[in-house]
């Protein structure tokens, strides 16, 4: 597990060689209790690291396709389950707690998106951190940019893009995602660039 320039958080990654990027998932370390993002399959290391800093409480998922190993992760450190409405009725697992606009999960706001590839697309905003960490709703690529997934995976690519600027809204300064590199410093430079 790799830690980042954002204090508490960490990722660990699988490469995609048919797409050119890596799939991501993140670890948040806080009082107010941490958090497992769209978990990947850990090996014992990552576990080893994630059990020395606590465990995880919760597991959130940002979209049912990023479901990947939360249900292994969720028996393993003892962890419940959240996903946003939409998306957790289509999961294969229990989900404990359904998030809406504005609910607070830990160290983390959320942010319902719309017009994406799954009706309960979600980011968070960690507003101590400056960070925002999405699912599908923004990709890492090229390493430096951010972009959307192109429009024939997308419900509504307009209400897509719109409903991006309330992630703007926050001034990110740093933006993680699934698929692709994060942006680190200048997420708010870099999430302007990509809807304008």
């Amino acid at each position: 597990m790799q830690r980042t320039c954002v204090d508490g958080v960490f990722r660990w990654s699988r490469w995609q060689p048919d797409r050119g990027v890596n799939f991501n998932s993140y670890f948040v370390q806080s009082e107010t209790g941490n958090l497992l993002v769209d978990p990947l399959a850990l090996d014992e290391s990552d576990g080893r690291q994630i059990l020395e800093r606590g465990g995880a409480e919760w597991i959130v998922v940002t979209n049912r396709d990023h479901e990947r190993a939360a249900s292994a992760a969720a028996e393993r450190f003892d962890a419940k389950v959240a996903a946003s409405e939409p998306d957790a009725a289509e999961m294969s697992l229990t989900v404990a707690r359904v998030l809406a606009d504005g609910d607070e999960i830990g160290p983390a706001r959320v942010v319902a998106l719309d017009g994406f590839k799954t009706r309960g697309e979600l980011a968070l905003y960690l507003p101590r951190k400056g960070t925002v960490i999405v699912g599908d709703a923004l990709w890492g690529d090229p390493a430096g940019s951010l972009r959307m997934m192109p429009d024939e995976k997308l419900l509504d690519p307009a209400r897509a893009a719109r409903s991006l600027c309330k992630l703007r809204t926050v001034h990110p300064r740093h933006v993680l995602m699934g698929d692709g590199a994060p942006v680190f410093e200048r997420g708010y430079e870099a999430l302007s660039a990509c809807l304008e």
